[in-house]
């Protein structure tokens, strides 16, 4: 087209006077412009529209040469200056498609010299300037096509040179894996001319491809369902398995399956391109067209496979990158982690910790915490999450899980299993249908293991050996802060226990009683508190000694336990002296308790009780309530001691309530033995 066009605008100069060396007839020339005009249309449709290829392609090529033939014939043949364009072919084939366009054009002249000389029979054979300009012509022509070969070398190499360095100095501003992403997909897009460009990176844990943002041409939600399996088939799928780039013309877009662009996002045209790094396939390099009909041609193709090997190397330092921080940010939720347990001495806070820490750093949808009774042989599940509500209930209401059959206590290691399906070294994971892969990791102090952290999820190899090793870590904290914690509940404990009978001591008493009557006093409700104290206990201690002494308070602890409600609070106030904390209970009701227990203890059947006065071992017992009887707990406990020892004046063996008309005289200080 362009040749007719400046065959017939040059042709216009005889009108004014130049000479071109030869007759030029317009009415003939202009119809061949105005039936060229037409079949460029036709031809433009036909490549455009149809998809023309094949044989189809080569008559229109045989037609473009006869109509510019025929134009050259109209213009004055070989006599014309015209003539010479024919030099220039092979030079602007050349500029537009390289070597190969220059080549073209080559022929394409030769076969025109010949047809004009056919076409122009007035001339006698052996004419010296048509065997001038042949000669010549061949010359020029030879000379452009090795001159643009060469041209198109050094232009393909200065493109990807410059590629090389605007991505290499962008990278090593800014190593982050979005920045090498955006700078590699625009400056090929700006490369190649194409509208969309991202890269797929694969995923091993998934076996997918999937698209990394950003992307060039398509915005985040689109990008997002392009997602390809490797196994499947498609011109992405084969260009990763088999490592070799695809180049899929806009000829053959409507025959071939451009996966996995969505039904929404047509593309006209397709180059993909493998990248591999380190002797690994990491993903793949797509570029396509959506609305550009210019369309990809071979030397893109050419062009990315040589950029490619360049491009993969940014990516796999930037993946490295990533990786590496991935690795810190670990390292540092570590450390926090250890800075938050250490701080932590509740076992119920230190479990709810360890399973937001699992959330948090690790690929995880589901998770127990279970811990060893070792008295029992049995694992228990103390936390947990995303379980269903219908298998918590079958299954972590209660040990189901014998310490012995426990791959990770049994082997005392970590158990790291990508698929449920292929590896039956725990047999336990096949409980929940749902789980695909498997990290369970010791929770142990030393040489101590208190118990397992259990990860699931439903995807193939969700954990990798460097979870392995960080979850072991965090199981190592959590078993040291288990065993601290512990440690201080043990202490807390014996801080609040009296050591010979097991019961809260006197410490304790206070603060618990404290609690219960400022509540009994701002919610109105009922309180009751009993002093306790044993009959002729010194009698006891002076003829069978200290050590059976001990073992009558062991057991009155042991009865006193047995014969008061859950909700009560059993204390040693000290010596003989014991006492009862009665929450929501009115008096006359803890009257009637005091007096059933007084009754079981005066039937129980004590060692050498038959030396005691009366024969049997007996208590005293002294009630005070709230409302009424005090305004708080240090009063109470005076109010319930008055009533004991009016108790003890009264005859001993029998319980007596406070009252506030009657006058209680204490001779004496609370918990002495003296009679």
């Amino acid at each position: 087209m362009a040749f007719m066009l400046l065959i017939l605008g040059l042709a216009h100069l005889d009108r004014f006077g130049v000479d071109l060396g030869a007759e030029v007839r317009y009415a003939p020339l202009y119809a061949l412009g105005a039936a060229y005009l037409i079949f460029s249309v036709i031809t433009y449709y036909l490549y455009e529209t149809l998809g023309l290829k094949g044989s189809l392609r080569a008559i229109t090529g045989a037609a473009d040469i006869a109509f510019f033939c025929a134009a050259l014939h109209f213009c004055g043949g070989v006599e014309s200056y015209l003539f010479l364009l024919l030099g220039v072919a092979p030079l602007i084939g050349g500029i537009y498609d390289g070597f190969r366009g220059a080549l073209y054009a080559f022929v394409l002249c030769a076969l025109g010299y010949g047809v004009v000389a056919l076409l122009d029979p007035s001339h006698p054979g052996g004419y010296e300037l048509a065997q001038a300009l042949a000669f010549r012509y061949a010359y020029l022509a030879g000379a452009t096509s090795v001159n643009l070969f060469v041209i198109d070398l050094l232009l393909k190499d200065r493109k990807r040179l410059k590629v090389f360095y605007e991505i290499s100095v962008s990278s090593s501003k800014s190593p982050a894996l979005y920045n090498v992403l955006k700078e590699i997909t625009q400056r090929l897009a700006e490369l190649t001319r194409a509208e969309v460009a991202m890269i797929f990176l694969h995923n091993e844990k998934t076996g997918m491809l999937e698209p990394q943002q950003p992307s060039l041409g398509l915005d985040f939600m689109a990008t997002g369902k392009l997602r390809v399996r490797v196994g499947d088939a498609g011109a992405l799928s084969d260009c990763f398995r088999e490592g070799r780039a695809v180049l899929i013309p806009r000829s053959l877009s409507r025959d071939t399956a451009i996966a996995p662009f969505h039904p929404s996002y047509e593309v006209f045209d397709l180059i993909a391109c493998p990248l591999a790094a380190r002797g690994k396939s990491i993903g793949v390099l797509v570029l396509a067209n959506k609305l550009n009909r210019r369309g990809f041609v071979r030397r893109d193709l050419e062009l990315l496979e040589l950029i490619s090997p360049h491009v993969s190397v940014f990516l796999d330092n930037a993946l490295l990158y990533r990786r590496s921080e991935e690795k810190v940010a670990q390292l540092t939720s570590l450390i926090r982690v250890v800075d938050v347990i250490n701080t932590v001495a509740n076992l119920d806070q230190l479990y709810n910790l360890a399973l937001d820490v699992i959330r948090g750093l690790f690929a995880a949808e589901k998770a127990l915490i279970n811990i060893a009774d070792y008295d029992t042989g049995l694992l228990e599940t103390v936390r947990s999450f995303g379980f269903s509500q219908d298998y918590v209930s079958r299954h972590l209401s209660h040990p189901f899980e014998t310490i012995r059959d426990c791959y990770v206590l049994g082997n005392d290691d970590a158990y790291l299993c990508g698929d449920l399906a292929t590896d039956t070294r725990c047999p336990n994971m096949a409980v929940d249908p749902q789980t695909r892969s498997v990290l369970c990791v010791p929770i142990r102090s030393g040489n101590k293991i208190y118990g397992i952290l259990h990860m699931a999820s439903r995807y193939q190899d969700a954990f990798d050996d460097e979870d392995a090793t960080l979850a072991k870590a965090i199981g190592e904290q959590i078993g040291m802060a288990v065993e601290r914690a512990r440690l201080f509940e043990e202490i807390s404990r014996l801080a609040i226990t009296d050591e010979l009978t097991g019961l809260y001591n006197i410490r304790h008493l206070k603060r618990v009683l404290g609690e219960e009557v400022k509540r009994s006093l701002r919610y109105e409700r009922p309180l009751s508190f009993i002093m306790l104290d044993i009959d002729f206990f010194k009698n006891y201690n002076d003829r069978h000694g200290h050590l059976r002494g001990d073992e009558v308070l062991r057991l009155l602890a042991g009865l006193l336990q047995q014969n008061t409600r859950d909700v009560d609070s059993v204390f040693r106030y000290g010596g003989e002296e014991f006492s009862v904390i009665i929450p929501e209970v009115a008096k006359q009701e803890s009257l009637a308790m005091a007096e059933r227990i007084r009754r079981v203890i005066q039937d129980y059947v004590f060692p050498y009780e038959e030396d005691q006065p009366g024969g049997n071992l007996t208590v005293s017992m002294g009630v005070a309530s709230l409302p009424g009887d005090a305004f708080d707990a240090e009063e109470l406990i005076d109010k319930a001691d008055r009533a004991l020892y009016h108790a003890k004046q009264s005859g001993r063996n029998r319980v007596c309530a406070y009252d506030e008309d009657s006058d209680y005289t204490l001779p004496r200080a609370h918990g002495s033995t003296e009679e």
